[in-house]
């Protein structure tokens, strides 16, 4: 895991790179080049030289914006997932231009139709993320909505947050678009990208390696893997009582219709057992001492499931919650800011639960468990696809009937998601099914593959 490679520095010899800096200039310098090249061939302003200048704007105003999320003495931080998206993206698009040029299809109408299938598909990837994970994108503070807290979250990509399905179907609905607008052949065009997503979904599966996400279960395998403290596979194995934190391990506690957050287990021979913690307490709060002042955090009672969003390190004022994750929070927090001071778990004395009793914990390091490497298992699946559909491609069967090749990736992908969703254990049960979105979504595509290989099968060329 390694989610920041390095950082840029925000200037150069006293000039700004970014903002309206050099990246711009630079960028405005490419873009005329393009278009002036483009104007050169055809002698008119067409829809090419548009989709330049689009990509320029978007372009454009995302180097604009970048100060904004500067580090502090730090500058860009270039995150390992971002770097490894890019590399999808251009991996995915050279493989698409060697392909289409057998076909003889001019390379800069494919261009314009890359363009559209990445905006397609990194706006599907965020639409899917957000729909499956709502209640952790809407921010409320004292019951009230927080707009710009909330708007940063649904935008913010920079940590993953980015569905596979939902690129391929975003990716799919752009390419259509575009090839109906251009009045293109979509089986046949469909071919030609299908072992190109396969190369990019293989490469961008090792930027979730380095980012942490769409980690597997915890296993005893010889080549398991093992995330750093913190991470969401380690926040996993703390949530669902596999690891201990602080000694502990906690649980939800139903009581006459309210929920508490209570002490599942207590680590053998810990501070938490020496303080005299036991199972079956229930947590009211966490207090602190940072700087020599007292910060405490009420942990409270829920009438109702909610899942807030991460605010990892910055919680530094009173707030009103009441799950796990805010325990680890707090926790992380107080560790940070004061390591040397113990940490009080303030319990309920009484039944009425109106008292409280306190007891000093020294925070302690947690075990993180080794889990599946899923995002290699991925990466391999897909890079094997890859080469797999390449080879249809080839076959007379394959050549002769236009979709057939990305009938067959509708197949193999499904098939090999919903075997991989198996042991990835980031994703829970949907709507009661048992399994997961992806696998829910996974039957759908593998039936739609189907049904289409068999129309195609039967249908002449």
């Amino acid at each position: 895991m390694c989610q920041t490679l390095f950082y840029i520095p925000p200037e150069i010899f006293g000039i700004p790179i970014f903002g309206f800096g050099l990246a711009n200039c630079l960028l405005v310098i490419i873009v005329l080049t393009a278009s002036i090249r483009r104007f050169a061939i055809t002698y008119k302003l067409d829809e090419e030289i548009g989709n330049y200048v689009a990509l320029g704007v978007v372009v454009g105003t995302i180097l604009i914006v970048i100060p904004k999320i500067m580090e502090p003495g730090l500058g860009i931080p270039i995150r390992g997932y971002g770097v490894c998206l890019l590399a999808a993206i251009l991996s995915a698009l050279c493989l698409v231009l060697r392909l289409a040029k057998r076909k003889q299809i001019p390379s800069e109408l494919i261009f314009s139709l890359c363009l559209w299938a990445v905006l397609g598909g990194i706006l599907g990837a965020r639409i899917f993320y957000v729909t499956e994970y709502w209640q952790d994108m809407v921010q409320y503070e004292n019951g009230q909505l927080q707009l710009v807290t909330t708007l940063y979250n649904l935008l913010n990509i920079a940590n993953g947050g980015l569905v596979v399905y939902g690129s391929i179907f975003g990716g799919m609905l752009g390419s259509l678009i575009f090839m109906i607008r251009n009045k293109m052949p979509v089986l046949s065009t469909l071919d030609l990208m299908a072992p190109a997503m396969m190369l990019g979904i293989s490469i961008g599966r090792i930027g979730c390696l380095l980012n942490g996400c769409c980690y597997g279960g915890v296993t005893d395998v010889a080549w398991g893997i093992v995330f750093p403290e913190g991470s969401p596979a380690h926040l996993h194995q703390i949530e669902h009582g596999q690891t201990f934190y602080c000694g502990l391990k906690f649980t939800e506690q139903s009581i006459d219709g309210t929920l508490f957050l209570a002490v599942k287990e207590v680590q053998p021979k810990s501070d938490a057992e020496r303080a005299g913690l036991k199972p079956n307490m229930l947590l009211r709060g966490i207090v602190g001492i940072i700087d020599g002042q007292s910060l405490a955090w009420n942990i409270g009672s829920r009438q109702v499931m909610h899942h807030h969003p991460s605010n990892r390190f910055g919680c530094c004022q009173k707030q009103e919650s009441g799950t796990w994750r805010d325990v680890f929070e707090c926790i992380a927090y107080l560790q940070k800011m004061s390591p040397d001071e113990k940490i009080r778990f303030d319990i309920y004395a009484d039944s009425m639960k109106t008292a409280t009793t306190p007891y000093f914990v020294t925070p302690m390091s947690s075990t993180v468990l080794p889990v599946h490497p899923t995002q290699i298992y991925s990466s391999l699946t897909a890079a094997a696809l890859c080469v797999i559909l390449l080879i249809l491609g080839r076959l007379n069967l394959f050549r002769n009937r236009d979709g057939l090749v990305f009938a067959a990736f509708l197949i193999l992908y499904s098939t090999a998601r919903f075997m991989l969703e198996v042991i990835r254990t980031d994703e829970n049960s949907f709507l009661g099914t048992g399994i997961t979105v992806s696998q829910n979504i996974s039957i759908l595509v593998f039936v739609s593959g189907i049904i289409l290989f068999a129309f195609l099968y039967h249908h002449r060329k």
